[in-house]
């Protein structure tokens, strides 16, 4: 239920409680009003709002002003029966309730969205688009002053401009280019360098029997691009040129209109069921959820660690919990093949245009003109992108949105370091709490405790991996006749066998094969080799020792296998493996290193522990 309350954002800060029009008082307390609209009904805290109106330039009394700001706004917008209906506080907090007033940028945004659910009516759209520009009343955000005003009236414009283009292009469909050509010619003086007007204009002139000014209109924008940017016109625009000089004969005339897209009947949601099970992780969690949900540009986080340890889990976990963030979808896309190859990111886009009711007669044959459509879909939507075993950034980059209400999630096996504007996340083995938790969970609660010790000795023997554990769980709900020590013995077994024979230890060493896989040649030997010593630090210069090489060859070693998280680094410069990783690295070395090597490189290693521990060295 609304409140009567009207507020105008595009042209200047304005308030109306029906005809009659409110106070709002200085530029600052303006912003203030301004910058709660904007994040439709998600609440601000005090330190949010003073670095939107100071930035780093906050006075001391900040706090104090904010506070009398959203009081006095208070009086100016609520009547005696709403109190702070209107401005709503909570722990500190303040919001202006969703629906309970009405916004300008909304209805425009409304709009918008509605023509574009309407392009197969041309007419329809262009309608729609014309009624939605008409609610500007001129420079967005006018009259306040803050330091958060230019960003978002820069935003404000750019979703303006985008509907103008839109709108003029659909009158060119129309056959409207006599009508338009004037309005073109101004929008082009308003924003010289979009490109996309100008090709407009061009189609407008040559369409109204102006071939030779359609001709020098590009000469124009040529020269323009080449002296400020120093870049020459887009394909678009050297395409449509090109078209002029040859009097393309489809250029002529208004183009058959392609079949719409149409939107989905629901949103998507790909995202896999959450794994059963699922437990911990509440750091990790806590980061990606304040990640995601923070207001802002478009955001990413990319979850790495050894497969096995469960980041799609937790990818998957975190999505589903961050559903109510993205009512406009959610896509998934796995990036590996079976084999450890990489997918095709046009394959993945194409996927995901189609999902968004892209039909194949408009899709783009090109991945970059696909990934240019897929940034259009997403614009002025919130949806959520899950990537999972992303291999490195030039797969990642076009399937990312620009949009900033969406977001993305990757999981990928190694940090992907020339991937920008990224929040890292790390997993690892889980706590042994959480491991004996997540068998409980698998097997029931009874089970596990009835036969704790056991137990603890199972996930210790998994290594506290996820993956393990539901493997060894498994083992234990297909043989219910099966104690918890029977289950640990047939682990225990299998982790010491020289050669994994089961399914179970087949399933656990699978994605160990194919990190292995990944690794370089001297990589994977130094892999090998240093799991065969069972007891004793690893250090650069044991390592040395093991592989007949300089220490800091050694340790460039190290840190390459740490970097693909076959290794754990501990505070004092020593690094060890995890139990199940040592175990497969070890029967690895056994099968596919020659056996006299293996000795040789633990006979220098015995050499070299027997003259003594070494001075640490620095790399």
């Amino acid at each position: 239920m609304t409140t009567g309350l009207r507020f105008a954002l595009l042209g200047q800060v304005r308030a109306w409680r029906g005809e009659t029009e409110l106070d709002l008082g200085a530029p600052q307390q303006r912003a203030v009003l301004a910058f709660l609209l904007l994040r439709e009904g998600r609440a601000a805290s005090i330190e949010e709002i003073t670095e939107a109106l100071w930035g780093e330039r906050a006075p001391e009394s900040a706090r104090a002003v904010v506070r009398t700001y959203i009081c006095r706004l208070r009086r100016a917008v609520s009547s005696d029966e709403e109190d702070d209906r209107v401005i709503r506080s909570l722990r500190g907090e303040y919001a202006i309730s969703v629906g309970t007033v009405h916004v300008d940028w909304d209805d425009f945004r409304e709009k918008v969205k509605r023509a574009q659910d309407a392009q197969g009516n041309p007419a329809e759209a262009a309608g729609l688009l014309r009624n939605a520009l008409r609610l500007w009343q001129g420079t967005p955000l006018g009259g306040a002053r803050g330091d958060f005003v230019g960003q978002e009236r820069t935003r404000l414009l750019h979703h303006r401009t985008a509907a103008l283009e839109e709108r003029l292009a659909l009158e060119l469909e129309l056959g409207r280019h006599a009508e338009v050509s004037e309005e073109l010619a101004a929008a082009v003086a308003a924003e010289p360098v979009r490109e996309r007007l100008h090709e407009l204009l061009m189609i407008a002139l040559y369409r109204s029997g102006r071939q030779a000014e359609a001709l020098l209109a590009y000469e124009d924008v040529r020269r323009l691009l080449a002296t400020e940017l120093g870049v020459d016109p887009g394909v678009g625009l050297r395409e449509v040129h090109q078209r002029i000089l040859r009097a393309d004969p489809a250029l002529a005339a208004p183009p058959t209109l392609p079949p719409p897209v149409l939107p989905p009947e629901r949103p998507p949601a790909q995202v896999p069921a959450a794994l059963p099970g699922f437990v911990g992780r509440q750091v990790e969690s806590a980061g990606i959820q304040g990640t995601l949900r923070s207001a802002g540009g478009t955001r990413i986080v990319a979850i790495t660690g050894l497969t096995g340890m469960g980041k799609t889990a937790l990818a998957v976990h975190a999505a589903h919990n961050l559903r109510d963030r993205f009512p406009d979808g959610q896509v998934y896309a796995n990036l590996e093949i079976s084999d450890g190859g990489a997918v095709d990111p046009g394959a993945v886009l194409g996927g995901f245009l189609r999902s968004f009711g892209v039909p194949e007669s408009r899709m783009p044959d090109h991945a970059e003109e696909r990934a240019a459509l897929w940034r259009t879909v997403l614009d002025d939507r919130r949806v959520l992108i899950v990537l999972d075993d992303a291999t490195d950034a030039d797969q990642v980059r076009p399937l990312l949105p620009a949009a900033p209400g969406c977001a993305a999630i990757v999981t990928t096996y190694r940090r992907i370091y020339n991937l920008s504007g990224v929040h890292w996340v790390t997993v690892d083995a889980l706590s042994p709490a959480d491991a004996l938790e997540m068998l409980a969970r698998l097997v029931g609660h009874g089970r596990v405790l009835g036969e704790r010790r056991d137990a603890v000795a199972l996930v210790e023997l998994c290594s506290h991996q996820p993956l393990a554990i539901r493997v060894a769980a498994d083992l234990l709900q297909a043989r219910p006749h099966w104690t918890v020590r029977q289950a640990r013995r047939r682990v225990e077994d299998d982790v010491n066998r020289p050669v994994g024979t089961n399914e179970g230890c087949k399933l656990i060493e699978a994605p160990l094969l194919l990190a292995q896989s990944r690794l370089e040649p001297q990589q994977a030997t130094a892999f090998r080799l240093a799991a065969l010593p069972s007891d004793g630090e690893l250090t650069a210069e044991s390592m040395a020792a093991l592989l007949d090489m300089p220490p800091p060859q050694a340790y460039r070693l190290l840190e390459s296998l740490v970097d693909m998280h076959l290794l754990l680094t501990a505070p004092n410069g020593t690094y060890r493996f995890h139990r199940l990783v040592q175990a497969f690295a070890r029967r690895q070395a056994w099968e596919h290193e020659d056996g006299e090597l293996c000795d040789a490189a633990l006979s220098r290693l015995a050499r070299f522990r027997a003259r003594g521990p070494a001075a640490t060295a620095v790399f």
